[in-house]
């Protein structure tokens, strides 16, 4: 007779939630800072949360630029922290889009966001399915310059990029440097290309140049035209050098140049004693119906993979209700309804916060909508003009595409590991299980690996066209499917698929052909048990339009994996289940690798022996296979 598990019942008891209440009590959070000021202001934030309510600890570990990012798509798979700092644009909707961050209206109620975010903000953060961050702070960009600099040149900020022009040349003209740039990170480079673009030819050519999109001669033409007039000129300060940011800060104090295109972060680096004699202008624009700014976001994201989620809300609405004072305190401006304007220290942030309010459309920086490559190629453009102080760099780079080879970071770090690339499908948790044991796989071998979560079996599989390294996880069908991939022997674990009823009847005898069964995944042997059972399955993108639409089915039919299950069980709690199938799991690597399969798999097997794996199929509710 087929066994009926009661939910709640089963779950918790089968894994033992009491034991882990101790530990949800400490919730860890990684965030990106530049600048010791800011690892000062995050941390009497988060002493004030614990002060506030006793009952949590925060772990805190901070990070600079490039490690932050290196390591995030580890951290998303692991769920080493509970709460991580991120970035605006394509890099929120990436996450969002590989599925590996958690609504935060799941933890925080959405009325408590729309009441307290400024409307364009929320917006820029939510979709159909939720609202998946939580925002924390914007910045404006602009030209900070050396007041005593002007003065002495009686020269005045410019209000349009004509006058912009005029007042390089006469800075120049009279024996001083108009311009410093920062070019060893890349990114500040593509502020130029971000306002540049829109005022161009609007936002529509601005992701023209994202996409790699064909573009109009005429706006081409623009574009380039209108950089050109900063060129042939030595405008700007020494140009072989790869200035940090912080550097560019540094010449403009000394009056070694007379400004820099920068955004607002720079306040924290800017000397106290000369901070009365720097000023700041928005970026002037050529259309006089230009009324854009780029003003980036920062956010807090939840990973689907955190431990302690559940235990978030008071921390988030904590991080909420004091956004205006963090903000400010972090050098930017905040994105509540409140009034800010008495908060804001600085004339220099009062001129952008108007800019911005003046603003009809705000538009995040060009490198956290493009893709890496195409960002690093446009820096790598401006970077190689401003250096041989011509346009050539700027047409190949960014109006034709081609490759710039151009060196702007020479301090690279050379002891990371090689990086291997695995494909993954969205939509079923126990991934998450398989990231975390082939990371530790892979580093006894002397690698780190990277997970790419593709929405389709198709694009998974199309992936290796374009230089995947291998399969994170697999049935053994998958074999069938390419020719390419190299199974390890070994199997990575058992997984159980449980078919997930509203009704009793429907869990407890055979289900009438032609029922609706509602997944999350294009699991190969979910389809194939679809096929035997003459059922149809209906996927959807989330988890969040899944149980949408099982609430308001009548017939309420669903299949989960089983870390799916323990982790949406308050909204299973008056619904049964039954295990329909259990396979081995396989991690497949690319041919080009075939030399690494004996070592991955003797390594595998020596893993599956230890204390760790044992825990790791435990957390994942893997345990009883």
């Amino acid at each position: 007779m087929m066994k009926i598990v009661l939910f709640v019942w089963g779950l918790y008891c089968s894994i033992g939630i009491s034991a882990n209440v101790s530990a949800a009590q400490t919730l860890s959070v990684a965030v990106l800072t530049t600048s010791e000021r800011q690892i000062d202001v995050y941390r009497q934030v988060f002493n004030d949360f614990e002060k506030q309510s006793s009952k949590f600890r925060i772990k805190l570990a901070f990070y600079n630029d490039k490690d932050f990012k290196r390591l995030l798509p580890s951290w998303l798979e692991t769920g080493e922290y509970d709460l991580l700092y991120w970035q605006g644009g394509q890099r929120l909707r990436s996450l969002i889009a590989q599925d590996v961050i958690q609504p935060i209206d799941s933890l925080l109620p959405r009325a408590e966001f729309q009441k307290a975010l400024q409307p364009a903000v929320l917006s820029s953060v939510t979709n159909k399915t939720g609202t998946y961050a939580l925002p924390l702070a914007q910045y404006g960009w602009g030209f900070y310059y050396n007041k005593s600099v002007f003065k002495e040149l009686n020269v005045h900020p410019p209000k349009t990029w004509s006058e912009f022009v005029a007042l390089c040349q006469k800075i120049k003209g009279q024996g001083a440097v108009p311009l410093v740039q920062a070019v060893q990170e890349s990114w500040p480079l593509l502020a130029w290309l971000d306002y540049l673009s829109i005022d161009v030819g609007g936002e529509a050519f601005r992701q023209q140049l994202i996409n790699r999109s064909p573009v109009a001669p005429k706006d081409a033409a623009n574009l380039v035209s209108q950089f050109s007039q900063l060129l042939g000129k030595e405008w700007f300060f020494a140009p072989e050098r790869s200035w940090t940011w912080q550097q560019v800060i540094k010449v403009v104090e000394s009056k070694q140049a007379a400004m820099t295109l920068m955004g607002q972060f720079a306040e924290g680096v800017i000397d106290s004693k000369q901070s009365v004699n720097i000023g700041f202008f928005p970026f002037p624009k050529a259309r006089k119906d230009n009324f854009s700014e780029v003003a980036p976001l920062e956010l807090w994201v939840v990973p689907r993979s955190a431990q302690n989620k559940s235990q978030l809300t008071d921390l988030l609405r904590f991080l909420l209700k004091n956004n205006t004072s963090m903000a400010v305190d972090l050098d930017s401006l905040p994105v509540t309804t409140d009034s800010v304007s008495q908060y804001i220290p600085s004339e220099r942030m009062k001129i952008s916060a108007e800019s911005l309010a003046a603003s009809e459309t705000l538009v995040q920086f060009f490198d956290r909508d493009a893709e890496a490559k195409v960002a690093l190629n446009a820096a790598r453009s401006f970077a190689k003009s401003i250096y041989e102080d011509n346009s050539e760099p700027l047409v190949k780079g960014i109006i034709n595409g081609a490759k710039i080879s151009y060196e702007m970071s020479p301090h690279m770090d050379t002891q990371q590991l090689p990086q291997l690339y695995f494909s993954s499908v969205t939509g079923l948790k126990e991934t998450f299980f398989a990231s975390n044991l082939m990371q530790d796989i892979y580093q006894k071998l002397g690698y780190h690996i990277s997970v790419t979560r593709f929405a389709t079996l198709n694009a998974s599989l199309n992936s290796y066209r374009f230089g995947s390294d291998g399969e994170l996880m697999r049935v053994d069908a998958y074999k069938k499917h390419t020719t390419s991939l190299v199974q390890i022997p070994e199997p990575i674990a058992n997984i159980s698929f449980y078919l997930v009823c509203k009704k009793l009847d429907m869990c407890s005898s055979s289900l009438p052909q032609g029922s609706d069964i509602f997944v999350t995944n294009e699991s190969l042997v979910v389809k194939d048990w679809a096929n035997e059972n003459h059922v149809n399955l209906t996927r959807y993108d989330s988890i969040e339009a899944l149980f949408t639409a099982f609430n308001q089915s009548e017939s309420g039919l669903l299949v989960l994996g089983a870390s799916e299950i323990i982790d949406n069980s308050p909204r299973l709690s008056e619904s049964t289940y039954r295990t329909i199938i259990t396979v081995p799991l396989y991690h497949y690597v690319h041919n080009k690798h075939k030399e690494l399969v004996p070592l991955i798999n003797n390594a595998l097997k020596q893993y599956k022996t230890t204390e760790q794996y044992q825990m790791l199929k435990q957390r994942y509710w893997l345990q009883h296979n």
